[in-house]
């Protein structure tokens, strides 16, 4: 990798876009997806997947520690685990809300029909908001509050009730 690749400021990217920036191709993506966890895109509603910034940032260092370094995947697994950590976004016992034993009841009643894990594995893949995270929420919190004003601004000026 000769010079650092600019990230363009979006909050997600498509597959397609992803190999362009990155110079990586789909198959090799979506091996790597299976192989490194620091890769973690995200599902759409439309089923597409949603790259972020952190996963760009990822695919980027792997293809330097396979390509450039010439490590084997399990090499280049272990250095990921130091170069980019994401325990620290997991925590074990971590609950955006009080869990019922009714509701955890139900989660793994679903989970047993789907022929899922129950969903008290899945607490362990929870993640804490980190600081990038909460500098997009407070941007877009300001972007709605504009979006919002401008709102009641037409409502007002058109007589809409």
């Amino acid at each position: 990798m000769n010079e650092p690749i600019e990230i363009p400021n979006k909050s997600s990217f498509k597959i397609n876009e992803v190999c362009a920036l990155t110079g990586v191709k789909s198959y090799v993506l979506r091996f790597w997806e299976s192989e490194f966890t620091e890769i973690a895109p995200l599902m759409s509603s439309t089923g597409l997947k949603l790259y972020e910034h952190r996963d760009i940032e990822a695919i980027l260092l792997i293809k330097k520690l396979l390509f450039d370094d010439k490590l084997t995947i399990e090499r280049a697994k272990l250095e990921m685990k130091i170069l980019m950590p994401r325990e620290h976004l997991v925590e074990e016992n971590f609950n955006d809300y009080e869990e019922d034993n009714a509701s955890m009841d139900y989660f793994n009643d679903v989970a047993i029909v789907r022929n899922t894990p129950p969903a008290a594995s899945y607490s362990q893949s929870k993640r804490v908001l980190i600081e990038s995270d909460f500098q997009k929420l407070i941007l877009a919190k300001s972007k709605l509050t504009e979006i919002l004003a401008l709102t009641e601004r037409l409502q007002q000026k058109n007589h809409w009730n």
